[in-house]
């Protein structure tokens, strides 16, 4: 008895920085992809990004989907998220567009469409992108267990669009800065602007 009473105390502040970090929605790998930004040195890029259209029946998965992909955005001090499309360089819009599911199996299937827009210009920095970001999720005689396993399922496809987006920012980064009227004009703009 005694024993575990020690393992326990010298465990829990490990526990703790677990729960805090899983918590906050600390990812570790997400500062790792804005190191690799290979060689941007300007200011931050403005962008907006609107609420993702929803052509599912599947209530409120637009919110999480916008929460997700901003949270992502959100990890890059290159990256500047505006509440406002007059306010940005680049105007990111999406569509989630259709949910499969094969219940049977425990999978489902979440298709998104996504582009990037310059805003002076209009054009399409990014052509529109259609990608399918797929799940397991737990199937049980309970339907508000399996509705429960499949909105955590959704939810991990959503962080898997989130990362796909934000490492494909970063990885243009360079090219966006050129594109930017501050850099055009040979400055960036400061930080909130």
């Amino acid at each position: 008895m005694f024993k575990a009473k020690r393992v326990l105390a010298a465990a829990a502040p490990l526990l703790a920085t677990l729960l805090l970090f899983a918590g906050c929605g600390y990812s570790p790998l997400s500062r790792v992809y804005d190191s690799m930004a290979t060689g941007y040195t300007g200011g931050p890029i403005p962008i907006y990004m609107a609420m993702w259209d929803n052509d599912t029946n599947e209530a409120g998965l637009e919110s999480t989907v916008y929460n997700t992909v901003a949270d992502w955005l959100q990890n890059s001090e290159q990256l500047l998220l505006k509440k406002s499309g007059k306010e940005a360089d680049y105007l990111l819009h999406g569509t989630i567009q259709t949910i499969d599911l094969s219940s049977s199996r425990g999978t489902v299937y979440l298709t998104v469409r996504y582009t990037l827009e310059d805003r002076a210009t209009g054009t399409l920095v990014w052509p529109t992108t259609t990608e399918t970001f797929t799940k397991s999720y737990l199937v049980t005689n309970d339907a508000a267990t399996t509705q429960s396993e499949l909105e955590k399922a959704l939810g991990e496809c959503a962080n898997d669009l989130g990362e796909k987006v934000y490492v494909r920012f970063l990885s243009a980064l360079k090219t966006l800065h050129k594109a930017t009227p501050a850099a055009a004009q040979g400055g960036t703009p400061p930080r909130g602007e």
